[in-house]
């Protein structure tokens, strides 16, 4: 069995949706639908991002997909790592 790991860091825009069900939601300007599960913690500090303020505010998201290979599944985490308000 061969087991990959790979990580691809993205910049895009999109409007931030609210926090949902421990997901922080953006909808990039091509209309996809971002659920990020993981946030650097420093951007909690500098976004109140689970108040409802900052929803519908135009952002710059830069985001790492991490892919891992799990017994022949792969296994997608969304990591927000930047912010900059539009």
């Amino acid at each position: 069995m061969i087991y990959y790991s790979t990580e691809q860091q993205i910049t895009s825009k999109g409007v931030y949706a609210g926090y949902k069900e421990g997901y922080y939601v953006f909808i990039l300007d091509n209309n996809d639908i971002v659920d990020f599960e993981q946030i650097k913690k420093a951007l909690l500090i500098q976004f109140d991002l689970k108040s409802e303020k900052l929803k519908g505010h135009r952002f710059e998201i830069e985001y790492k997909v991490i892919v891992d290979d799990i017994d022949d599944e792969d296994f997608i985490i969304l990591k927000l790592n930047n912010l900059k308000l539009l």
